[in-house]
């Protein structure tokens, strides 16, 4: 198969959300750099939009009545038709472009076991560490380095004002030149939390925002709500130590980052003990040793009932 039908198949499959996850982050990175495949995918882009869906084409011939076994061939005709009339046009549209030889992207991909933290060196010097169970996919070129993620993970990104670096999940991007911060991917809350430099947080819904040391953004992605409040960056940022640091924050939401950080699900059903305040530093404990310690914080009991952690208050 030429590189021609190669990128028509190609960009049919993407069109059609046929794709993998895998295989559509793929090709939307060679989309990046390759000028010849983007030009074949911008064109087949308008004329997809342009015409009806097999779908649509049934319902319209379903709606005849009488002549819907007519119609269904003559429809039939003119997707065929159209199918001819793209090849064509896409023969004719790349004869007339200028050839550029441009390789498809080269990538790296990166992942992580359950309850793991993992520093991994890019390729441009930078430095991320990987929460447990992340996965982070990277590519470069002169002017920009793009890191697709998913999970959370901590960067120190070296500076270089001629590429800027891009950290991005689905419609959430962050945007930086050179500077140390965090992207929380797990959930319907998006997370970014910065230690040094600054960032631009770009959102799906359009909105644009700029981040200072110690600020954090959560996107509630599922109500659509945008919070930017001060936060401890590097306390949030500890787990990248193989540290747990708590706060005066309620037992259920320090729950979010231990099960994160151990890979295991602790639960707990008690209203009034998930509201009670905890306070205290976890460095490089094993499990067993953290189940004890929590339970003397927190005044309670921790067994372990099928395949989760079950916290409840003393009887």
């Amino acid at each position: 198969m030429s590189e021609h039908e190669l990128n028509k198949q190609r960009c049919i499959l993407y069109l059609a959300k046929e794709y993998s996850e895998e295989e559509r982050i793929t090709f939307e990175i060679d989309l990046l750099f390759d000028e010849t495949l983007k030009r074949t995918y911008d064109t087949y882009c308008l004329l997809w939009k342009s015409y009806p869906t097999n779908r649509e084409i049934l319902h319209k011939a379903k709606c005849k009545g009488k002549q819907k076994a007519r119609d269904v061939v003559r429809y039939g005709q003119i997707a065929c038709t159209i199918l001819v009339l793209i090849s064509s046009f896409i023969t004719t549209y790349l004869l007339f472009q200028p050839v550029e030889n441009l390789a498809h992207a080269e990538y790296r991909i990166y992942t992580n076991s359950q309850g793991i933290r993992k520093t991994v060196t890019l390729e441009d010097g930078s430095v991320v560490v990987l929460n447990g169970l992340a996965r982070l996919q990277y590519t470069q070129n002169d002017s920009t380095r793009i890191a697709w993620l998913e999970g959370e993970a901590f960067f120190d990104v070296v500076k270089n004002v001629h590429q800027k670096f891009v950290v991005k999940h689905e419609d959430l991007e962050v945007e930086v030149v050179g500077t140390q911060f965090s992207v929380n991917t797990i959930g319907q809350e998006k997370k970014v939390s910065l230690l040094s430099g600054k960032v631009l947080a770009k959102l799906g819904n359009g909105e644009q925002l700029y981040l200072k040391p110690n600020e954090q953004l959560i996107w509630n992605t599922s109500l659509g709500e945008i919070t930017r409040l001060k936060a401890n960056a590097e306390q949030q940022m500890s787990w990248r130590y193989e540290r747990l640091v708590f706060d005066n924050i309620p037992l259920a939401q320090a729950l979010v980052q231990i099960n994160q950080f151990y890979g295991v699900s602790f639960v707990i059903h008690d209203p009034v003990l998930a509201q009670k305040r905890i306070t205290g530093v976890f460095h490089q404990q094993p499990l067993e040793e953290f189940i004890e310690a929590l339970a003397f914080i927190a005044n309670c009991s921790i067994t372990f009932t099928n395949t989760n952690y079950l916290i409840e208050p003393y009887a």
